[in-house]
């Protein structure tokens, strides 16, 4: 298919969960450490993989998640090398969230990654205060800067909204006032006439619209 890009939307391990995320509780299981990975490690760390989640292996599965990852945008580079490649990360931040610990928390590796030519961070809840908003939005962008990417913020527009519609206006104008590049909303139509809807779904559509077209007609 002729596409012009491609994109990778929060990748990560499957567990664990981590102890104050906001998808979940603590949970113990975690993976992976099938005999590949724990040859992997006794090969790069001279010990075998440990049952828990140390600091050698939490960069282990860092640098595993992300070769995964880089391998997989190379070849398509390769068969179509205009291709923009997008890696969205989640937007964790340890001074409010619990890192999740999923294997793409560490943004200077993934900003510095070559394969990727777009640094992105996931949709965060209206229910957190705008000093979250602008403080991960500024970590985005300094990490987008500082590997020479193109800067993206992502917007919720499905299950939860604010209870005043206008506030998906003011984070719009604050993610382009603080010099975003990419702006994208999800989920198509604010999820209506599906599960993920948002109460006021076309509603919360129109409104992302109605945003979108004044920071482009400035």
């Amino acid at each position: 298919m002729p596409a012009d890009g491609f994109f990778w939307d929060e990748p990560h391990y499957a567990l664990p969960k981590s102890y104050a995320s906001i998808t979940g509780g603590a949970g113990d299981d975690w993976s992976c450490r099938c005999a590949v990975c724990q040859r992997r490690f006794l090969e790069q760390y001279g010990y075998e993989m440990p049952k828990q989640m140390t600091p050698e292996v939490v960069i282990f599965r860092q640098d595993q998640a992300l070769e995964i990852l880089e391998t997989a945008s190379r070849k398509i580079k390769a068969i179509r090398p205009a291709s923009k490649i997008t890696c969205c990360v989640h937007a964790t931040l340890g001074t409010y969230y619990v890192t999740e610990r999923r294997g793409y928390d560490n943004w200077d590796k993934v900003g510095g990654c070559d394969a990727f030519d777009v640094f992105s961070t996931t949709i965060i809840s209206y229910q957190l205060p705008k000093s979250f908003f602008r403080s991960i939005t500024q970590r985005t962008l300094d990490t987008a800067h500082k590997y020479n990417r193109i800067s993206q913020r992502w917007l919720m527009t499905y299950y939860q909204e604010p209870e005043d519609l206008n506030q998906i206006k003011e984070i719009v104008h604050l993610y382009d006032d603080m010099g975003v590049d990419s702006l994208f909303g999800w989920t198509f139509r604010g999820g209506h006439g599906s599960v993920l809807a948002a109460p006021r779904a076309i509603e919360v559509w129109d409104k992302l619209g109605e945003a979108y077209g004044e920071v482009l007609s400035r």
